[in-house]
């Protein structure tokens, strides 16, 4: 037999009949499908159907439904009676018991009735589906739900979830015992009738935007409560999107800011109550530094006056009639001539404190190693005849005022230089030290007179002495002078000592 096609071409498939087709879709649907007669016996059984039941289409084809699925006679079984007889089905799939047998899980079926052309029942067509995945979906998403909702309305804020149109569509707990509305009067913009009439323009065209833009927003509004009062709320939103990048609407938080912005409102007069204060005292203190000023030029010009005639005069009398005195007229002048100096060193050092004060402090990096050498250096040109030994340790930087910092330091080893004058094997330290909490201080040692600890609180006082003049010499300002200085800066100074077992000055300095 010979065939007219060129060489090497394949066949054309044969042609598939109607009933071949079906008979493929049969087999090829993951859906089962079974189909009945009149009388209820199975026609058709497909290969799904078998692993949905557990039966095989030769066991199933032919037996009577119910002899087949026995189970389904309690519940399926008028029904499908009527069904066979040509009565419409229900609408839409219901759940379809499995059987033992077969596969676990749930089943829906769809129930169609079989006509012949001229209209007459044939029997009854159903669709069986495995929507097991799809329950178990939904029973995680109610589950889920479910946490949600109890979350929301546990939180202690409120809650609220909107569509992609603005349109809210979630309320928790919190916001409808807040307002008192039921949720149908709140979703929508139903929330929107609560918010006060001289915020809502405002409120709505922030809330609007924030959509069209697509960003998280914040707004401030007064919102009504359930008893009719107005609060002040914080709304902040941020928008949702799914897991494609598709956008979904918006969830968003508030919480009742009242009481926060009548504290704020409370805090802003005080502030401004603090401020009138603190002008007030700023004039004040303005007022009584002028009167300090002229406090300082009435002892620099009006008390000098006097004063420089008291020892002028001292003076001219020792010279032009000391031969006239005697020894205790000669005494009494001295003793003058003593006093007007003193009161002038006095009135010097008065006026240095008071300048301490007033100054203005312009710190830098200081070395006061450095410094103390510098100090240490004019001590022996006044006082060549002592021999004092002196040890200053490394590390001595500091930041502040280098000129207060010399008056301090020309107080401090001034001090020790004085207090160790009875000394043979004086000796003057100036190093690092460490206060009581292990923070770093700077110190000064000395082996001299030292001081009783009882008056220690006494020292930094001004015209305060522990010693007589008579043993040592001085006004009673220079430690004062030292604590002024320190405090500036923002440090602390304190002292420790011992009668005639010496004393050490601590001193820390904050930032100036």
């Amino acid at each position: 037999m010979t065939s007219d096609r060129p060489p090497g071409e394949a066949s054309a498939p044969p042609a598939t009949s109607a009933k071949g087709l079906a008979e493929q879709i049969l087999l090829a649907t993951r859906d089962g499908i079974f189909a009945v007669d009149r009388e209820l016996r199975l026609t058709v059984w497909n290969r799904a159907m078998e692993q949905l039941t557990g039966i095989a289409g030769a066991q199933a084809l032919g037996q009577p439904l119910f002899v087949a699925l026995p189970h389904l006679e309690r519940t399926e079984g008028d029904l499908l009676g009527r069904g066979s007889r040509g009565e419409p089905f229900p609408a839409g799939p219901r759940d379809f018991p499995p059987p033992p047998q077969g596969r676990a899980g749930f089943l829906q079926v769809i129930y169609e009735c079989l006509r012949l052309e001229d209209g007459s029942p044939a029997g009854v067509f159903a669709t069986v589906r495995d929507v097991t995945e799809q329950r178990r979906t939904e029973e995680l998403l109610e589950e889920s739900e479910s946490r949600f909702r109890t979350m929301a309305d546990g939180a202690p804020v409120l809650l609220w979830m909107a569509g992609q149109d603005s349109n809210c569509t979630f309320f928790n707990q919190g916001w409808l015992t807040f307002t008192g509305r039921p949720l149908e009067m709140e979703c929508g913009s139903g929330w929107a009738a609560g918010v006060h009439p001289e915020d809502f323009q405002h409120c709505m065209h922030l809330y609007l935007n924030a959509f069209v833009e697509r960003r998280d927003f914040r707004m401030e509004y007064r919102l009504r409560r359930a008893d009719g009062l107005y609060r002040w709320i914080l709304d902040t939103g941020r928008p949702r999107f799914a897991s494609d990048g598709s956008f979904e609407g918006y969830i968003g938080s508030c919480i009742d800011i009242t009481e926060l912005r009548e504290s704020a409102a409370g805090l802003r007069r005080l502030n401004d109550e603090l401020e009138d204060r603190v002008e007030l005292r700023t004039s004040e203190l303005k007022r009584a530094n002028q009167e300090l000023e002229a406090f300082s030029y009435s002892i620099s010009h009006d008390l000098r006056a006097p004063l420089r005639a008291i020892d002028g005069f001292s003076n001219i009398l020792k010279e032009l009639h000391a031969k006239d005195l005697d020894e205790n007229g000669l005494h009494y002048l001295d003793r003058i001539c003593r006093g007007a100096e003193r009161m002038g060193e006095l009135i010097d050092d008065l006026l240095d404190l008071a300048r301490l004060t007033r100054s203005e402090l312009r710190p830098v990096g200081v070395d006061l190693g450095e410094l103390a050498r510098v100090v240490l250096e004019d001590l022996r040109k006044n006082d060549p005849g002592r021999n004092v030994q002196v040890v200053i340790g490394e590390g001595l930087g500091a930041t502040g005022d280098a000129r207060l910092l010399r008056i301090l330091l020309e107080n401090l080893i001034g001090n020790a230089w004085k207090f160790t004058q009875n000394r043979k094997d004086a000796r003057i330290e100036l190093g690092r030290g460490v206060t009581a909490d292990g923070k770093p201080c700077y110190r000064i040692q000395d082996n001299g007179a030292g001081f009783n600890m009882a008056y220690a609180d006494k020292l930094f006082s001004p015209f305060q002495r522990l010693h007589r003049e008579s043993e040592f010499e001085g006004t009673g300002i220079g430690l004062a002078t030292v604590a002024r200085i320190v405090q500036r800066h923002g440090g602390k100074v304190w002292a420790e000592g011992a009668p005639d077992l010496g004393a050490t000055f601590f001193f820390t300095l904050g930032e100036a």
